[in-house]
């Protein structure tokens, strides 16, 4: 069955606590409908044995409500955790290699320029900055959405990153996402319930 997550939630420990991550993950893993999200180790900065560590917590949260658990950039780690679904930065392998280490593993790809969203074998992309700047790089607005989903071509599922809230999700679906990717709007808001309403994905 392939996965077809609304939300990603990426995982950041320079924003809050470890236990805090786990703890606003389980909420919003606990409000959304079984199999609508993904929650996403990140952190690529943490030590090697603490970071595996962190990620079997957020794994844990994942399978007590029914979600979906993801590892970015770390195939050995994706593997060693038993992870649903791994994500590969623009500098990460390119997905036909990492498929010779995960086999049919569920892979996402980031990309910066929509017209340069072409998955290369993965089964989703996420395109970024959308409509917030990150790291000097502009955003490059819902309108972005649309050019990215012809290069992507249509069995790739589609990701918008980037300052999406409940209302910028709503717009980045009409543009053409099939869902979006978070970090602010789940770690910065004490209630997850607009998002998920405006995904369409309330338990």
């Amino acid at each position: 069955m392939k996965l077809c997550p609304r939300l990603i939630a990426l995982s950041d420990t320079k924003r809050c606590s470890e236990a805090e991550n786990v703890a606003r993950f389980e909420r919003l893993a606990a409000a959304a409908r079984a199999g609508s999200v993904m929650l996403q180790l990140r952190d690529r900065e943490l030590a090697d044995r603490r970071r595996m560590v962190f990620g079997a917590k957020l794994c844990r949260a994942a399978r007590r409500h029914g979600q979906l658990f993801a590892v970015n950039d770390r195939p050995d780690l994706a593997l060693l955790l038993e992870a649903d679904a791994l994500h590969l930065g623009e500098a990460s392998l390119r997905p036909a290699e990492v498929r010779k280490i995960v086999g049919s593993m569920w892979l996402s790809c980031a990309c910066h320029e929509a017209a340069h969203a072409a998955s290369e074998g993965a089964d989703a992309v996420v395109l970024s900055p959308i409509l917030a700047a990150r790291k000097g790089a502009p955003a490059l607005g819902v309108e972005a959405l649309a050019v990215a989903r012809r290069a992507a071509g249509p069995d790739v599922l589609l990701y918008a990153l980037g300052g999406i809230d409940a209302e910028g999700a709503v717009r980045c679906l009409a543009a053409g996402a099939d869902g979006v990717a978070a970090i602010g709007a789940v770690l910065d808001c004490e209630d997850p319930l607009p998002l998920l309403v405006a995904l369409g994905i309330a338990r």
